[in-house]
This record gives C-alpha cells, sequence and structure tokens, in this order.
C-alpha cells in the first residue's frame, strides 16, 4: 500500500503536457498533481482547471515556496531542460525531464552533477521501457529465448510539416528528427545491445526544407558485437514505431512498442521456425502512468529509478556522436569508460 503521495508540479504547458503527462501524474498511485507553472499565469491557470490541480505559478521560484511539490516534471523547449532542472534541483526539488534529457551530453553531466550535490533524482522520460512489449522483450532476452542479440533495428516516424514550432528552431531544440524521436529507440537499443562503441550517422532533409534535419539514419557498433540501425523520420506516414530484435535463437518484433500508438502487435519466432510462435495484439498502454509512479516510488524508497540518470546520459552522448558524424562523414567511437 503506497505510503503517502508524492506532490507534483509541472514546468511548460504545451500538447504533451495536456494529453499525456497530466492525465498520467493523475492516473498514477502515489502520485498528486499540485499545479502547473508557466510564464503565462493566466495560461497556468487554465491548465490547472483543466486537470484539477489547487495552484498555478507563473515562476520557478513560486514552486519551490510551495511545500506540497517534491517533484518536478519540466515540459518546456529542450534548450531550457538543463538550467530550469539545475535550479529545481538546488531548491530540493526531485526532477523529471520530458526527453530529451538536455541538448547535449556536455549539459546532461551537468545535470547530473547538480542532483549529485543536492541528493535528489534526476532522470528523463523515456516512458515505452514500461511499454508492455519492450518489458517482455527484455525478459526474453533475460531467459535466453533470443540467444545472443545480433541486429537491432528500430524505426520511428511521424508527418511534421512546417509549422512555426519551436522544434524546428535548431537553437532552441538542439536539432531535428535524431535528437527529438531517437531517444525511446537508442534507450532501447541499449537495453539490448549493451553499450554501444562507435556510432555512424547520416542526416538529410529529404522532404522539409526547415532548419533541421527531417531525417536521420544511425549505424550502432555494440561492444558486445551487435549492429543497430536505427532510423528517424519528420516525414514518415507513420506512428508507432517498429523494434526488431535479431537473435541468434530467435527472433521478435514489436510493432507500435515505441510510439505512442492505438494498438501494437508482437510475434516471436524461433530458431528454423519461421512462423510466428507467439503473438500479442492489444491497446495502447499507460507507459507515462507507470513512468510516473516508478518515480514517485523511487522517490518514497530512496532508491534510483527504472532509467537512471546513468542511462539517460549514455542515450545523449549517442546522440551527440550521431550528428558529428552526420557532420564529418566519419564514425564516432564513444568512451572507452562507459563500456
Amino acid at each position: 500500500m503506497t505510503e503517502r503521495n508524492i506532490g507534483w508540479a509541472i514546468i511548460g504547458c504545451g500538447r504533451v503536457v495536456d494529453r499525456r503527462v497530466a492525465p498520467a501524474i493523475r492516473r498514477a498511485e502515489g502520485a498528486e498533481l499540485v499545479g502547473f507553472c508557466s510564464r503565462d499565469l493566466i495560461r497556468a491557470g487554465e491548465f490547472a482547471g483543466r486537470h484539477e490541480a489547487r495552484r498555478a505559478y507563473g515562476t520557478i521560484e513560486e514552486i519551490f515556496r510551495d511545500a506540497d511539490v517534491e517533484a518536478v516534471y519540466i515540459a518546456t523547449p529542450n534548450a531550457l531542460h538543463a538550467d530550469q532542472a539545475i535550479a529545481c534541483l538546488e531548491a530540493g526539488r526531485n526532477v523529471l525531464v520530458e526527453k530529451p534529457l538536455a541538448v547535449s551530453a556536455a549539459e546532461a553531466r551537468r545535470m547530473s552533477d547538480a542532483a549529485q550535490r543536492a541528493g535528489r533524482i534526476l532522470s528523463v522520460m523515456h516512458q515505452q521501457r514500461f511499454h508492455p512489449a519492450n518489458l517482455h522483450l527484455l525478459r526474453l532476452l533475460d531467459d535466453g529465448a533470443l540467444g545472443r542479440p545480433l541486429i537491432i533495428r528500430a524505426q520511428i516516424g511521424i508527418w511534421y510539416p512546417p509549422n512555426g514550432n519551436w522544434r524546428l528552431d535548431r537553437a532552441v531544440s538542439g536539432g531535428g528528427a535524431a535528437i527529438d524521436l531517437a531517444p525511446h529507440a537508442v534507450d532501447m537499443a541499449i537495453e539490448v545491445g549493451g553499450p554501444a562503441a562507435r556510432v555512424s550517422a547520416i542526416g538529410a532533409n529529404l522532404n522539409f526544407k526547415y532548419g533541421v534535419e527531417d531525417f536521420c539514419h544511425m549505424r550502432l557498433e555494440f561492444a558486445r558485437g551487435a549492429i543497430g540501425l536505427i532510423e528517424m523520420s519528420y516525414c514518415a506516414h507513420a506512428y508507432g514505431g517498429r523494434l526488431e530484435v535479431y537473435g541468434s535463437r530467435g527472433t521478435f518484433i514489436a510493432d507500435g512498442s515505441l510510439q505512442q500508438a492505438a494498438f501494437y502487435r508482437t510475434a516471436l519466432r524461433h530458431e528454423g521456425d519461421n512462423s510466428a510462435t507467439e503473438t500479442v495484439e492489444d491497446s495502447y498502454p499507460h507507459v507515462f502512468a507507470d513512468a510516473i509512479e516508478d518515480f514517485s516510488d523511487a522517490i518514497r524508497d530512496r532508491r534510483p529509478p527504472t532509467v537512471t540518470i546513468a542511462d539517460a546520459i549514455d542515450v545523449m552522448e549517442i546522440i551527440d556522436a550521431a550528428y558529428e558524424s552526420a557532420r564529418t562523414g566519419a564514425a564516432i567511437s564513444l568512451p572507452a569508460s562507459r563500456i
């Protein structure tokens, strides 16, 4: 039985908060939505009314004066994540950040250092780690049902035409499809394949000529021998993502487990049998609420969350390397210390 509710405040009043995060906090066991913060106090008040929160804040400092808030969710443009998270941590709050954690691995490490100094928990919303298809995949790997991972393929695509959104401004977003869509795919690829040793990537504007890439393809070489192929696109008529793991003893495929698809499907094929011996088809699960519950439990239990800050930094290092590879045309080796 939950001992007490963890009070949450949300910084940023955008669509993902309205549709996903605020409903998830309200749904999550052991969590309570206290208030919303926005530079536009009227907008914060509207969100508070719509989601039955008690308070609206016009500045971050107002959150710090609220003793009911133990956890802060940051859902502002990417370039603001680091400074806002550090301010919250230094004020004694635990912080969960909308992906990507930051615009670079260097900023992510600065945030991690602040969390360590403050003795508070910091993580990123990699909610797809909690998807039942992805959890099933990790159990299959732990049980040896797939053998040794050989090839890991992931695809995430949406249709994102020019619309004046801050995500298309590199100075604010840090980049396009790669930094926006890769975090969930890269996070799962690392969970499957282990540490990555080298990264190669190409970026392009295949359809939309705005200031960030609308396509990126990454090739990851894992220290344990597997190869990862990850594709992100702003010019794909698809939603849900696809994750494939080809192992020495079996293959697992999941459609709809990397994004908020209405439905997902999985298939498991064993060595020497090309027919799907196991299939699952189900509606979209409550992964955001599961992630909120996990983070709230971590605060109460004084333990790391399932998605650790080390996991989040690993993802950012790979994304940094992908952008460098796309810029230089060379494969980028990752630090040996992380392998």
